[in-house]
């Protein structure tokens, strides 16, 4: 089976706060990526993990193709929700 790269982005929580992350995925499809993507923010100590939005990026010319192992590549730092972000007038 042929996977596929895909990007995931989480809503997560950690000892700072509420923030996004987007891991990097291969997987079979798009299920396969979030659950991947779920496990390593549970790994990295995330927690109160939603999957936002799972999508395939646009594709590069001269991909190689994936193996046949899926895995996490990689993932952004986290962007923090800051409610309390507004100017007193």
């Amino acid at each position: 089976m042929a996977l596929k790269g895909f990007n995931v982005l989480l809503q997560v929580e950690d000892a700072v706060g509420d923030c996004f992350v987007t891991y990097g995925v291969v997987a079979a499809d798009a299920d396969a990526a979030g659950r991947l993507a779920e496990g390593a923010a549970q790994a990295e100590g995330f927690w109160s993990i939603e999957i936002d939005d799972v999508w395939e990026p646009d594709p590069d010319e001269g991909d190689e193709p994936f193996g046949d192992i899926p895995e996490v590549l990689g993932r952004t730092e986290p962007t923090y929700l800051d409610e309390d972000d507004y100017e007193e007038d």
